[in-house]
């Protein structure tokens, strides 16, 4: 996977980059948005993101989503590609990546009112979900490069019975 998204150039990667951000952005802004209109409509009136009553995005949160998909897929594509010469471990570059995305999403919250930036409830909220979330896509990331890792292994292995023959 690391090396993939080393062979592409920096625009293919930043794009690819990208578009999975602003895609997986929108789709969870979405299920939210879904979410908490059906479920706990009294609170659509404390966040920018609902100002459509579960009836959609507004324009203007898609551009924010956009925004701050440029920004990541940048980060992103810093971080994971061999632009940085410093040997960093993958484990560490996706907590990096992670606290840089913690901070950019709270810069994103206090400016464009994401949520109720006041509330001290919902920080708290905030926070364990942001964690989550976290911790789950460096789960996923690692158990993808182990599945990886054991194709390449198996190939390899395939590759010197060959010769051994």
């Amino acid at each position: 996977m690391e090396n993939e998204r080393n062979k592409a150039g920096f625009l293919t990667g930043f794009l690819r980059e990208f578009a999975t951000i602003f895609t997986l952005f929108i789709l969870c802004f979405s299920l939210v948005g879904n979410f908490v209109s059906i479920f706990i409509p009294d609170i659509q009136n404390l966040s920018t993101l609902f100002a459509l009553e579960g009836a959609g995005l507004s324009y203007s949160t898609i551009l924010q989503a956009f925004v701050f998909s440029i920004i990541m897929a940048f980060i992103s594509r810093f971080l994971f590609s061999n632009i940085i010469e410093i040997k960093i471990p993958y484990l560490k570059r996706h907590i990096i990546f992670l606290f840089i995305t913690l901070i950019i999403t709270t810069i994103f919250s206090i400016l464009f009112n994401w949520f109720p930036v006041n509330d001290i409830h919902a920080w708290f909220l905030f926070i364990p979900f942001f964690l989550v979330s976290c911790l789950t896509a460096i789960g996923l990331s690692i158990l993808l490069m182990k599945l990886e890792d054991k194709k390449y292994n198996k190939l390899l292995e395939n590759y010197k019975n060959k010769f051994k023959e």
